[in-house]
């Protein structure tokens, strides 16, 4: 992203509300979620135009600079008037006054408004319109073969049952004593204010978590996840790297993440047919549409760049505890809002092309010592093997004084 970037109405072509049939919404191009920009777009309302009670994705501001626009409850906002709103808070409904209105509205998460329909008995939040179809669905034993094909041709797939209760009960108990203790608050402080944006301001990440959180060992070299890995990404890379360990825990109040691709990490990087990271996110709490399951675009992989994926393009993924979602990490996703009173916690688990540096340093995040008493399977993933190149026509990576990095761990 760019330090600035400027906004102008002029050539943008303005559109009708569709949710109200009036009204004008000029969306700047420059300005749709973007290389790490927030959404930015400006609404012209004629007179006395009324929408229903509603409420956002994501935190929203808006910059009034014409008319009035009263809103039921809070009063009347008038040019000159800033207003900010939390994700997830129901508001309305709002009309304009006689000579109409005109604001702004900025956010770093999709603004799309969810309508809420009140009767006398009760009041319901309407399901989101991004959430147009789920994902294949695998329940045990697994056919992987489908599994496969599911996910070269979506994008993505659903695999049921992955962790047995008891097994969800040990990895959450073991991530709660590691943050009770308080040695790592596990907020964003990436050193970049757009990045830790783009974490969340109230989700709680933990990498390091064959260190931290010792019950997750089995879940990372799980043999079923990493042979899945390496059977995607084989035509890239002759072996597989853990490139993220990462305990995501969404709180409450967090605005839908900017959506994004994981390999954007790695912009030189064309994509193909065969990816060259792979996901596995793990629910350790049911996954809703009310508490952020994920955002996923099936096929979005085959998209040109700049492509943002339209209301009835995505799928959720509403799982419960133990599921997992499995996707090729570039499709366009993104964690979801969480609207209700709890976090959601997940384990996310990528896998990369044996010759890419992978977004976790495991050199640092897990000690040696550590390191030494693990499996092979996972030392191999946390980069203690070599990338072997040579059957694909290539060379070595990851030498150890012109050897296998195995060497390091053996005893002195």
């Amino acid at each position: 992203m760019k330090d600035a970037a400027k906004f102008n109405i002029e050539g943008v072509t303005p559109f009708v509300d569709p949710t109200t049939g009036s009204g004008n919404i000029f969306l700047m191009p420059d300005g749709m979620g973007s290389d790490g920009k927030p959404f930015v777009f400006l609404v012209e309302d004629p007179p006395h135009k009324t929408r229903h009670k509603h409420y956002h994705h994501g935190d929203v501001v808006y910059v009034y600079t014409a008319g009035e626009h009263h809103i039921e409850g809070e009063g009347t906002y008038r040019a000159g008037d800033i207003r900010w709103t939390r994700a997830g808070h129901a508001y309305g409904p709002e009309t304009t006054g006689a000579e109409g209105g005109s604001w702004w509205v900025i956010s770093y998460s999709d603004p799309l408004p969810i309508d809420v329909v009140e009767s006398a008995q009760s009041a319901t939040v309407t399901t989101p319109t991004r959430s147009a179809h789920g994902l294949p669905t695998f329940e045990r034993p697994y056919d992987w073969a489908a599994i496969d094909r599911a996910v070269a041709d979506e994008g993505g797939a659903i695999i049921k049952g992955l962790l047995s209760d008891d097994r969800i009960a040990e990895v959450n108990d073991d991530i709660d004593d590691y943050l009770a203790r308080g040695e790592n608050g596990g907020l964003p402080a990436s050193g970049s204010p757009t990045y830790d944006a783009f974490l969340g301001a109230r989700t709680v990440r933990l990498h390091g978590l064959a260190e931290k959180v010792p019950t997750t060992r089995s879940l990372l070299a799980d043999p079923e996840l990493v042979a899945w890995a390496e059977r995607a990404i084989g035509a890239n890379a002759a072996s597989v790297l853990l490139n993220a360990g990462e305990l995501i825990q969404i709180g409450p109040d967090e605005p839908a993440q900017y959506l994004h691709r994981d390999t954007d990490s790695w912009l030189a990087l064309a994509r193909g047919e065969a990816p060259v990271l792979v996901n596995a996110i793990v629910a350790l709490d049911p996954f809703t549409l009310t508490n952020g399951a994920t955002y996923i675009a099936p096929g979005s992989w085959r998209w040109d760049n700049g492509r943002q994926p339209k209301s009835d393009e995505f799928a959720r993924a509403v799982m419960n505890a133990g599921d997992a979602v499995l996707f090729r990490g570039d499709l366009i996703h993104g964690g979801g809002e969480n609207a209700s009173t709890a976090s959601r916690r997940a384990l996310s688990i990528s896998y990369v092309a044996g010759w890419l540096r992978p977004v976790e340093n495991s050199f640092l995040n897990v000690p040696i010592d550590t390191v030494r008493a693990l499996e092979p399977r996972l030392q191999a993933l946390l980069g203690y093997a070599a990338h072997d190149g040579v059957s694909k026509r290539g060379g070595m990576i990851g030498l150890y004084e012109n050897g296998s990095p195995t060497r390091i761990l053996e005893p002195t």
